[in-house]
């Protein structure tokens, strides 16, 4: 426990110590901040019609986020969406920067299990989406209250970010398997790709029908809340992130670091 809590510690230094999780939660800040603002065009139509470019944008809106419930599972969608890339962007630098960097092989030689290293990269993983997801939701609320939208009760708001928070971990769940990704692509460019070609890929298998069995459509499904979703749907998100977590630790392992 105390070499593990040392290779977190190294981790979570690395972390610090780079730009790259202040340009993450940079990114994020964005996400509520243009909703709010199309919503806050959509509570005052004149100013939307003076605008005119985004008055329709405004409009549409205001037709499914105009009271605290619809605007909080607003936010789990931004979440499923947008936060999936940060997320992913936070995975591939922290298990493909050893390859970019070159640090691997010295890192390998350190004399402590290599599973130990795998899971404390999770383990940061997780704080650091854990803390851009809170980031998110934490000014959500704000610029919620600042717009002063209607419906605010203390039952909604709790229930709400339940469902944010829920669909957060579900999208950190299916990320996890980007540490594979990044580890057999040696660097940053496989994980980003294979991000793009699932999220398009969700896309489709939701228009057939099937998303209610691709993990990475029902974090987005689960934030939207228009159908309840079956328990295998659950599960393979969980078992989409425990394979994710296996596979590194494996790769990690026993794959020949020749570079």
């Amino acid at each position: 426990m105390a070499a593990f809590a040392d290779l977190l510690w190294v981790e979570l230094l690395k972390a610090r110590r780079s730009a790259v999780p202040f340009y993450t939660a940079l990114g994020a800040l964005f996400m509520p901040l243009g909703v709010a603002f199309l919503i806050f065009l959509a509570k005052n139509p004149e100013l939307s019609h003076r605008l005119g470019l985004v008055g329709a944008k405004a409009n549409l809106t205001a037709y499914f986020a105009t009271t605290w419930s619809s605007y909080l599972a607003l936010c789990g969608q931004i979440i499923a969406a947008g936060g999936f890339f940060i997320f992913v962007l936070a995975a591939s630098w922290i298990f493909g920067r050893e390859f970019v960097d070159g640090t691997l092989k010295d890192l390998l030689a350190v004399p402590v299990p290599r599973t130990g290293l795998v899971l404390a990269k999770f383990a940061v993983l997780a704080i650091w989406s854990g803390a851009i997801t809170l980031l998110i939701l934490g000014l959500s609320l704000l610029l919620g209250g600042l717009i002063a939208l209607p419906g605010a009760s203390t039952g909604v708001l709790v229930q709400g970010c339940a469902a944010d928070l829920a669909a957060a971990a579900m999208v950190i769940l299916v990320v996890l398997p980007f540490g594979l990704f990044a580890s057999l692509g040696r660097g940053y460019l496989l994980p980003m790709g294979l991000a793009v070609l699932l999220l398009v890929m969700a896309n489709l298998v939701q228009v057939a029908g099937w998303g209610d069995y691709f993990p990475w459509a029902i974090p987005a499904l689960f934030a939207q809340g228009t159908q309840s979703l079956p328990a295998l749907s659950f599960a393979s998100v969980l078992f989409t992130g425990l394979a994710g977590i296996l596979g590194t630790c494996l790769w990690w392992k026993y794959a020949d670091q020749n570079r």
